[in-house]
């Protein structure tokens, strides 16, 4: 029914059909499957570690009972002689299966067996009951000899829940313990997947089944909030090693092999470290150190997918295959306290490479998180879920403090629908506005509210409404225009564009209303408004002489932005600055100053920008200072801030886009080329014949990949596919080359070249992005209602926390 540990992306292992086989072995078969107690099942890779598996089998005389080999490991299951009623249900199952070969049979008689299992909640040990905070979990509780059944533990975690996928095998799922829904999905004429039927609630001692023949595509989640649900499933396969797939509803399709959860008996639980080679940090200290104020960076090194499953509020996401990219720009300080932990789907360790990386590139002071996010949870820290946790929970705690106004979509509607004396505002990025906003529309970015909406309702009796996608960006909207004074009515469209889609009303796709241009009379009337909130808030401000003093001073983190659109950064800017829309800044402060207790310093042209998001900045705990006393001549400077990136290990060989093409002309060259871009720059343009790979998923992409005898890497400029160089010639058979593109995809633009378009060729699952129920058109209602749902309770998590240092004024 489910997808095991995570929707693993596809490995270089195939499901095999079990071989042919000579007669003295199946009589063994038959003995050990009379002497389940005495025997056990294993599964190991060929000679050459690649293409196929075999099933093995050996007596109890050589190794446990309990004892199953995947690759070169051991997946510990459970013994059968010290579980009866798992040891009844497998030799029932197995004396059915010998007596006939009919699917619906198998069926109703195996609904039976397993009702009678899941009837008694005693018997699952709890090795194979812990659910993972990261996501679901499958546990491997028996393996047939020749691969005609497995059965298997499924573990959810609260609020956990699987994308569209099916089985390829008959099944059947008896729920031991709490609850799961089940939507069934089905094709519609354009080939879209949609929800198909009634949902299906599995309550404790239910049993339902799945089959190609009578339908096995759906979507399953815990139906519990607050706690976990196990399920025990019964396959026609060993389910672990069926190459199935993911439906996306636009109708593509991925493949995926869930593999198990099971420990491994020849390593230990915590991946072993050299020794002394970093120190751990443990909860506790890190607690002391955000409630103290003190500088840290918690780098969660995973891809953004699984990040947003379940992370500490200040996490910052900086995934393993972007550090060289990105650290020394995100973490400018060296010696910063730096925290680093995170596990890949396939159970790597990603943290110990990832501290190691850090360490090359000069920083000093890194410690990996002791047990991990589960040393995390079980020393008593919080979890969120989802993406920018800290601004949008602060958000939520704005509104429960101030009471923001809002409207629903129905009462937005009737105003509009009536021609009233209303302007919505949308406050989001101009790219998500135009993609869908609500009818009439105008795209005002968050910064730039107090500074436009004079302009925009200049009479007083003007009615304004705030919309984003969700909650934050309009709350915040809306207490802005609040705080500095503005004498119109203003109130937030509660819920956003999901509230407006669940609420049946239609979105305009393609809108392009832009805010206009002030006066200056408004201009200013908007600068002493924001200046006067930004010192409620306790807002400081500092000259630029003494700035440029914090910027080299080795003991503070001083982050300095530029809050105007980026069209006016592009135009002319302060020497030092980055851009960060102060709209965009608010909501995402994980991202654009990934260290906590790190000062924060704004500038803008009027003041109204810099001040209002210098308000909230303050108000979520951050040391924060608005730069004065500039002048037009301070705002002179276009280029960006130099990308400095460390020294590449190894011998590493670039190419110019002359050479590549050459290559990729002649097919007796058997040139690959492989693109590290974000999956959302490739589907956006890539070379063509590329494959994406993700640096985290670098076995199972190459596996995926075609293979060359020669491999071209390139991303969107070539910031990162250039470190990606040593990783892919440690994979790479002998003899194999392995290049970069200088200047990645951008140089092949710039040289004449054209680029793909479309999610061709991926490798993996695209878990380098978390899709957001409130980003795009046509997110399931479940998914958009689900979203509002967490956010309603991120003011109960944070009171959990503690350590936020939220003020609201």
């Amino acid at each position: 029914m489910h997808m095991g540990q995570g929707s693993k992306p596809t490995t270089c292992c195939k499901y095999i059909p079990k071989l042919n086989k000579p007669a003295h072995t199946t009589k063994m078969n038959n003995q050990m499957r009379r002497g389940l107690s005495k025997s056990f099942t294993s599964t190991t890779l060929s000679p050459k570690g690649q293409d196929s598996i075999v099933a093995v089998k050996q007596s109890a005389l050589t190794r446990p009972a309990h004892i199953t080999r995947y690759k070169a490991m051991t997946l510990r299951t459970p013994q059968l002689a010290d579980t009866p009623r798992l040891q009844k249900f497998v030799t029932d199952l197995d004396d059915l299966l010998e007596g006939t070969t009919d699917e619906a049979a198998i069926l109703a008689s195996g609904k039976t067996l397993l009702a009678e299992l899941v009837a008694q909640d005693d018997w699952l040990a709890e090795d194979y009951a812990l659910p993972n905070p990261e996501r679901y979990q499958q546990f491997l509780l028996y393996a047939d000899p020749d691969d005609r059944f497995s059965v298997v533990s499924f573990v959810w975690g609260p609020g956990q829940a699987t994308p569209i996928h099916d089985h390829t095998v008959w099944g059947l799922i008896g729920m031991l313990r709490g609850a799961e829904l089940c939507q069934p999905f089905a094709k519609n004429a354009q080939g879209h997947w949609q929800p198909s039927g009634e949902q299906i609630r599995l309550e404790q001692g239910h049993v339902e089944a799945v089959s190609p023949t009578i339908g096995d595509v759906h979507r399953v989640w815990n139906a519990l909030s607050d706690q976990a649900s196990i399920s025990i499933h019964v396959y026609g396969a060993n389910i672990g090693k069926v190459s199935r797939h993911v439906f996306h509803e636009d109708g593509t399709v991925k493949e995926f092999i869930s593999g198990y959860s099971n420990a491994k008996t020849d390593e230990p639980k915590e991946f072993p470290l050299t020794a002394g080679e970093f120190p751990s940090a443990a909860f506790a200290q890190i607690r002391e150190t955000l409630l103290q104020r003190q500088e840290i960076a918690i780098l969660d090194v995973r891809e953004e997918d699984p990040f947003a499953q379940c992370h500490p509020l200040f996490a910052a996401n900086l995934p393993l295959g972007r550090i060289e990219a990105d650290a020394w720009t995100r973490i400018p300080r060296l010696d910063t306290f730096i925290v680093v932990y995170g596990t890949a789907f396939n159970g790597d360790d990603l943290a110990l490479p990832a501290a190691r990386t850090l360490k090359r590139m000069g920083y000093t002071n890194v410690h990996l998180l002791a047990g991990g996010l589960q040393g995390w949870q079980d020393a008593g820290g919080e979890v969120f879920r989802d993406v920018n946790v800290p601004s949008k929970s602060f958000g939520e705690l704005v509104e429960s403090k101030r009471h923001t106004p809002s409207l629903s979509a129905q009462e937005v509607k009737a105003l509009i629908d009536a021609k009233a004396n209303v302007v919505v505002m949308d406050a989001r990025r101009f790219d998500e506005y135009q993609t869908m906003s609500i009818p009439s529309g105008i795209s005002v970015p968050g910064a730039e509210l107090v500074l436009r909406a004079r302009a925009l309702a200049p009479n007083a009796t003007t009615r304004i409404i705030v919309n984003c996608a969700g909650r934050t960006r309009s709350i915040i909207g809306t207490q802005s225009l609040i705080n500095s004074g503005i004498p119109n009515p203003v109130s937030a469209l509660r819920n956003g564009t999901i509230g407006w889609t669940l609420a049946g009303q239609e979105l305009v796709k393609g809108a392009s209303d832009h805010f206009p241009e002030v006066d200056d009379a408004t201009r200013a009337k908007a600068a002493a408004s924001a200046f006067a909130v930004a010192m409620r808030a306790g807002v400081k401000r500092v000259r630029l002489d003494e700035l440029n003093t914090w910027l080299a001073d080795p003991t503070r983190t001083t982050y300095f932005f530029d809050v105007r659109t980026p069209e006016e950064y592009a135009a002319g800017h302060v020497a030092g600055a980055r851009s960060a829309p102060g709209g965009q800044l608010v909501q995402e402060t994980d991202h654009q100053a990934a260290v906590r207790g790190a000062r924060i310093v704004l500038c803008d042209t009027d003041g109204t920008r810099a001040h209002m998001s210098a308000s909230w900045l303050a108000q979520m705990g951050w040391e924060v200072y608005v730069l004065h006393g500039l002048t037009a001549e301070d705002f002179t400077h276009t280029d960006t801030p130099h990308l400095r990136l460390p020294e590449t290990q190894g011998n590493v060989t670039s190419v110019n886009v002359e050479q590549v093409k050459a290559w990729l002309a002649d097919r007796n060259s058997h040139t690959v080329v492989l693109d590290f871009s974000t999956s959302a720059q490739y589907i956006q343009g890539h070379i063509h014949s590329a494959w994406w790979v993700l640096r985290t998923q670098l076995k199972e992409s190459l596996a995926a990949a075609h293979k060359g005898y020669r491999y071209v890497l390139t991303c969107q400029n070539g910031s990162v596919s250039r470190f990606a160089v040593a990783d892919v010639q440690a994979l790479a058979k002998a003899g194999v080359d392995v290049v970069w593109l200088e200047g990645g995809n951008a140089a092949w633009v710039a040289a004449g070249g054209k680029l793909q378009t479309g999610d061709h060729q991926m490798a993996v699952e695209r878990v380098d992005r978390y899709r957001r129920p409130y980003e795009g058109t046509n997110n399931p209602v479940e998914a958009m209602q689900g979203y509002l749902d967490w956010e309603f309770g991120l003011v109960e998590q944070l009171a959990r926390d503690g350590t936020h240092h939220f003020r609201v004024i």
